[in-house]
């Protein structure tokens, strides 16, 4: 179920996405982040198009697993995932605008 448009950037931050953690995945692992990228699809079974929150719980997953600093990532988008989630419901409970 995808959250009504004012809920999907609740305070200015969206819910992360596959793209997200492509991007991180390449940000932290420099000129290496390509092969990591492919390396965490194949553990997770993906193709790196979906788009659904299942698909990118299971991409978390996985990264995980992999080296300390695709743990270090998985951990962050983690929290930006919870806190995306606590922030709507908040903003859903209270109404307020952003």
């Amino acid at each position: 179920m995808t959250p009504p448009e004012h809920e999907a950037e609740a305070y200015g931050l969206h819910r992360p996405t596959m793209d997200d953690a492509r991007e991180a995945m390449h940000r932290v692992h420099g000129h290496t982040g390509r092969s990591h990228w492919t390396r965490l699809l194949t553990a997770a079974g993906l193709t790196g198009n979906e788009t659904g929150e299942p698909a990118l719980l299971r991409l978390i997953e996985a990264m995980a697993k992999l080296d300390p600093v695709s743990r270090m990532c998985a951990h962050a988008l983690r929290i930006r995932l919870a806190t995306h989630t606590h922030l709507t419901a908040a903003h859903t409970m209270t109404r307020s605008t952003p």
